[in-house]
């Protein structure tokens, strides 16, 4: 028996399928804006924030988890797995036109206008944060996300494009997210680093407490040796 989608509901779910790598770019953005609801420097372990990157990574990944899991549903016929682009039927013109202008929304009005001016909202709140005594970084950090959030996106189709052409395919998401986790130990972490020592020097020149911000130079600038460290311990076999 033909297993083969309608051509309606093919095209619906083509239309929705061109549109995941957009509504992901979205997620990203509302990540940063969440991001600054949890602290802007650090984060819930099970915030929005990590919601959110979660989401990007899944929409980013669909097509091809469809694709590897799909054919395993339905073996023996023609498998019903949403293919890409809006059609040539009777939603065909409609859903391309939808999908143009969704994505022009996104890219052009949302990140082109929106989120700068989120950020310049951001970057402000952290002068008004430093007037009252507090840190101005958290609010600094969030606009420093939103305003990298399409490059942030690019990369992580990147990452997408090479985890969905492997043998594991199913488990794409999974793979984006630990791409992203090695961006973190390997790129940013450094970074991070150089940022501590540079403020650990700020506050010996003027005898306030450095020790602390040294050491988490120290560890930011060996996060992943320390990562390496815990796993091998947890995948040791312990005799006595």
């Amino acid at each position: 028996m033909s297993t083969a989608l309608p051509d309606f509901v093919s095209e619906i779910s083509g239309f929705m399928v061109t549109l995941l790598p957009v509504a992901a770019l979205g997620a990203f953005v509302l990540a940063g804006l969440r991001l600054r609801g949890e602290g802007g420097s650090n984060y819930h372990s099970a915030g929005s924030f990590f919601k959110w990157l979660f989401w990007g990574a899944l929409l980013l990944t669909l097509p091809a988890v469809f694709s590897a899991t799909m054919p395993a549903l339905f073996p023996g016929g023609p498998t019903p797995v949403p293919p890409s682009g809006a059609g040539t039927g009777t939603f065909g013109s409609v859903a391309s036109s939808l999908t143009t202008g969704i994505t022009s929304f996104v890219t052009n009005v949302l990140v082109g206008r929106i989120v700068p001016v989120m950020a310049a909202a951001l970057c402000f709140k952290s002068i008004l944060d430093s007037s009252e005594g507090h840190s101005p970084v958290p609010s600094i950090i969030s606009a420093l996300f939103l305003l990298g959030a399409q490059a942030f996106w690019t990369l992580a189709k990147s990452w997408s494009t090479s985890s969905s052409s492997t043998s594991t395919v199913a488990f794409a998401p999974a793979d984006v997210l630990d791409s992203m986790f090695n961006y973190l130990a390997m790129t940013i972490s450094p970074y991070v680093a150089v940022l501590c020592f540079v403020g650990a020097a700020i506050n010996y020149q003027r005898s306030r407490p450095w020790g602390v911000v040294a050491l988490s130079g120290l560890a930011f600038l060996s996060f992943s040796g320390l990562w390496s460290l815990v796993t091998g311990w947890m995948g040791a076999t312990i005799t006595w």
